[in-house]
């Protein structure tokens, strides 16, 4: 008779299997907001720049400082995105294009940009701003017809003039009329905005344009309740720009300084 082998049951020593726990995943650390991390890149040299650019400003105006500080952060980041060197487009630490760069005294080639030098860029963004100011201070003629329409109030002609640095004067000018034909009033940026599509802009445009002026005039505000930076400055008067002679490349060295370093010809 053939013997039939008993399936073995195993024996139990008391003790369960547990499954080994995961390790519970790094929340993600809040992130700073803008002004703050800003804030941090806002070396001496950095400072020191931003203050004299202000020179450019007066008591006619409402700029100051701190909107170079809001229009840096908004631009580039604080220098965080340049760019390229001798692009035609936006690039440096203002996203000036090259024509209105060189409008403003600075050299644009690829071995030079200026636009990659803090202390000229700056002082080029200031004497631009000033220049956009002057155009909604009084009236003025800008070409086939079309006129800018002079805003008093020197915090609502900022937002005028913040517009103008994202949109062109032109447009700006041209949606002023339209808002003053519809009955509106043209020095009010609320209702002038309005009319910013039937002034040629594209939905995303005018979404673009009106973000633009709310989070620069947030981030002017921020700075002014944050930012060490000096007012004093402002009323002191323009600072010459560094002589160029147009050969050579900007470096920046450990210390924050951009130093030309001169091109054999």
């Amino acid at each position: 008779m053939a013997l039939v082998k008993k399936k073995s049951t195993p024996v139990s020593n008391g003790s369960k299997r547990t499954k080994a726990k995961r390790k519970p995943k790094p929340k993600p650390q809040p992130k700073k907001p803008n002004v703050d991390a800003w804030l941090e890149k806002e070396d001496t040299h950095k400072q020191e720049a931003l203050e004299q650019g202000s020179r450019e400003f007066d008591d006619a105006d409402s700029l100051s400082v701190h909107t170079l500080e809001a229009v840096y952060g908004k631009e580039s980041g604080f220098g965080e995105d340049l760019g390229s060197r001798g692009t035609t487009g936006a690039a440096g630490h203002f996203q000036m294009e090259k024509a209105t760069a060189e409008r403003m005294g600075l050299t644009v080639t690829t071995k030079n940009d200026q636009r990659f030098d803090i202390d000229e860029a700056v002082v080029a963004e200031a004497k631009y701003l000033k220049k956009l100011d002057g155009f909604f201070t009084e009236e003025r003629n800008l070409g086939s017809g079309l006129e800018t329409i002079p805003v008093t109030d020197l915090d609502e002609r900022t937002k005028f003039v913040l517009a103008a640095n994202n949109a062109g004067e032109g447009r700006i000018a041209r949606a002023q009329a339209l808002a003053k034909a519809a009955g509106k009033d043209p020095a009010k940026w609320d209702d002038v905005k309005e009319f910013l599509k039937a002034a040629g802009a594209s939905d995303a445009k005018v979404k673009e344009i009106t973000s633009y002026v709310d989070m620069t005039k947030d981030y002017e505000n921020k700075f002014q309740q944050k930012s060490e930076a000096s007012e004093e400055d402002k009323n002191k008067g323009p600072t010459e720009m560094k002589p160029d002679s147009g050969e050579g490349h900007w470096i920046t060295t450990k210390n924050g300084k951009h130093i030309l370093i001169d091109e054999p010809k």
